[in-house]
């Protein structure tokens, strides 16, 4: 329990860091997408290890409904607002998701392509030393 509230701690430190840069920097976007960016850069040279964060990412997925309270409290207070601009509303929000959706699908896709070729010219280099090598060993054996 301690090692999860230890990581939560931690991610929100980094989102915090995130947010406190963007704004530093009067970027047009979060502090959120620039942590996003920042942990997948760390996670990806692997000077962040994916076991460092788990437990704290698993309990703030599975409690996430609890962040969305304040949204229902909020729809509940603004029914008349709804009522009038509902329909602009739920089409930005639709608009919002699609995007968001579709910004961490190729994002994610870049990530993995990006891993299976750097995977890929290691096992290529790895070969191409070890050919080298029994090439160099067969040529000093028949000498």
């Amino acid at each position: 329990m301690v090692f999860t509230l230890m990581q939560v701690l931690g991610l929100i430190a980094a989102w915090y860091a995130a947010d406190r840069v963007s704004a530093w920097l009067g970027l047009p976007f979060s502090g959120g997408v620039v942590g996003l960016i920042v942990m997948a850069g760390l996670l990806q040279s692997g000077l962040l290890r994916p076991a460092a964060i788990e437990h704290g990412a698993d309990w703030l997925l599975s409690n996430m409904l609890l962040f969305f309270i304040p949204l229902v409290v909020s729809v509940v207070q603004f029914t008349g607002l709804l009522e009038a601009e509902g329909m602009r509303l739920f089409t930005a929000i639709g608009i919002g998701f699609t995007c968001v959706l579709l910004a961490t699908a190729f994002t994610v896709e870049w990530a993995c392509r990006f891993e299976r070729g750097r995977t890929l010219r290691r096992l290529r280099q790895r070969r191409h030393a070890r050919a080298h090598t029994a090439g160099t060993l067969a040529t000093e054996a028949r000498a």
